[in-house]
């Protein structure tokens, strides 16, 4: 029985050696884990810290890109139209011009088919003068 009692208390040393040891290792675990939480935390504040900065540089970059894109469009096109509204306005001139010559030039029959016409009637007029004048003699 002295040998029973010796592994009862052995025995009974060991599961509180065993039971003491679980709960400082319990306890040292969740510190670890805590650690480790803590550590995770600021890990991830540094990568987004990192990856926010990032995204600003790219941003700005990606803006700046933008701009000089669009500024060369904007100029091309404003030029395109620029030549459009040139060539638009010399055809419109060479129109213009045209009718203008044709305008000229029919006024300049009209006058001279009515002068072509005073002409005549002056001209007639003479010979009928004329005419009388020879009879009369």
């Amino acid at each position: 029985m002295a040998k029973l009692k010796k592994v009862n208390i052995v025995s009974s040393i060991i599961a509180m050696l065993i039971i003491s040891i679980s709960g400082i290792g319990t306890y040292a675990v969740k510190g670890l884990l805590a650690d480790i939480k803590t550590q995770a935390a600021k890990v991830k504040a540094e990568v987004f810290k990192e990856l926010e900065n990032y995204y600003k540089v790219v941003k700005k970059e990606v803006f700046k890109e933008l701009e000089n894109y669009y500024s060369a469009k904007i100029k091309t096109e404003f030029e395109e139209m620029k030549n459009s509204v040139k060539e638009d306005l010399k055809r419109t001139t060479d129109f213009i011009n045209t009718v203008n010559k044709e305008n000229l030039a029919q006024e300049i029959r009209n006058i001279c088919a009515k002068e072509t016409i005073k002409a005549k009637e002056i001209l007639r007029e003479q010979l009928t003068s004329m005419k009388l004048e020879k009879l009369n003699e």
